[in-house]
């Protein structure tokens, strides 16, 4: 039964007191009852009612004190076992969850919120181990091929020709080691709240349409048909560089995952009602297995080969979610029946921060 602490002990402190009084009441009665009916002598009888009260408020007190004993036993009892069972979880043993025995709705709401806690820090801990293995892996690979081409390359003389190829080939793992760690440091910084978004009115179409010249070369390449829908009034005070990078890597994706002679439908809207803008970018690609969704976001995540092949950090979604978190927006990710991958972002209008006073 869920109880409330505070009527449980007021129901055992009254029951407490009430056996006192009750012992008390005896006592008077019992003396009037002998005044009364018998007649004995007040003398004889404050003589007797001495000792005897002085009996029952040695009795009370010794009832008060078992029962206050008991009653505030009963108040820390949960408290102590919720502290031995939470002075045992460490880092290697998360996954444990308290079980206190408690009757009352404050304690089973304190277990609640706690075991809520641990839920969050296991997960936590679980994102960061696999992240640090993660980065590990994607450093260890490019390394692993420089080192490598060098000890190939200066087994035996080359000609300037072969030098270069293998320099050339070193400037390019450079170069994503270099994007890799820019990107790392760009999330880590974004999710510390060391970076603040710096905010101008920016046009989401004009940001779509200049990623997607940059992308042109590939979108000809490849056959791709780009639907545009661009709605009046998406425009939101922005980090416009940031957005940018958002939008690129979206449409960049999008790119990556079509297959040739597929479409490509990017949308710009108001959002309804809250103020600011939606961003969608839907391809007519494989998708995205639905036991991946919820994972897609996550750093250096790996999905099926269909949505894998080719080259990247496999940071760009978490740190496309990363700027959207930092602009107090949503990222989402689904499947389209009949078509492809659909991405949506919502960036809001900030809200306004109150004016200091003097």
């Amino acid at each position: 039964m869920n109880r409330s602490l505070r009527r449980t002990l007021a129901v055992r402190f009254a029951a407490t007191m009430g056996v006192g009084l009750l012992a008390v009441a005896a006592a008077v009665l019992y003396g009037s009852h002998l005044f009364f009916e018998h007649h004995v002598d007040p003398a004889v009888i404050r003589s007797a009612m001495a000792p005897a009260l002085a009996g029952v408020v040695l009795l009370i007190t010794a009832a008060t004190f078992v029962g206050a004993w008991w009653l505030a036993g009963s108040v820390v009892r949960p408290v102590a076992e919720i502290t031995e069972q939470a002075t045992l979880v460490e880092a290697g043993t998360l996954n444990q969850r308290i079980v206190a025995h408690a009757e009352t709705s404050e304690y089973r709401g304190l277990v609640a919120v706690l075991n809520r806690m641990l839920e969050r820090l296991d997960v936590a801990f679980r994102i960061q181990r696999r992240l640090t293995a993660d980065v590990s892996h994607e450093l260890r690979s490019p390394l692993t091929a420089l080192r490598g081409e060098i000890e190939v390359a200066l087994r035996a003389e080359r000609s300037p020709r072969d030098y270069q190829r293998v320099l050339h080939s070193a400037l390019e793992e450079i170069e994503r080691l270099t994007e890799m760690s820019e990107d790392l440091l760009l999330i880590t910084r974004i999710d510390a709240g060391l970076l603040q978004a710096q905010r101008q009115p920016t046009d989401v179409a004009e940001v779509v349409e200049g990623a997607l010249s940059l992308l042109h070369g590939r979108i000809e390449e490849r056959g791709l048909t780009v639907e545009r829908c661009f709605k009046d009034g998406a425009v939101a005070p922005l980090d416009r560089e940031m957005i940018e990078r958002v939008a690129h890597h979206l449409l960049d994706n999008a790119v990556k995952f079509t297959p040739p002679e597929g479409t490509i439908r990017v949308t710009t809207a108001p959002l309804d009602r809250v103020g600011g803008v939606r961003l969608s970018v839907e391809d007519s690609g494989p998708g995205v297995p639905p036991e991946y969704l919820p994972h897609i976001f996550e750093p250096f995540y790996r999905v099926d080969e269909a949505r894998s092949r080719g080259s990247g950090t496999g940071l760009g979604l978490a740190m496309a979610a990363a700027i959207v978190r930092l602009h107090g927006g949503t990222i989402r990710a689904n499947n389209v029946p009949g078509r492809g991958a659909r991405f949506d972002v919502d960036l809001p209008v900030p809200e306004p921060q109150p004016v200091a006073g003097p």
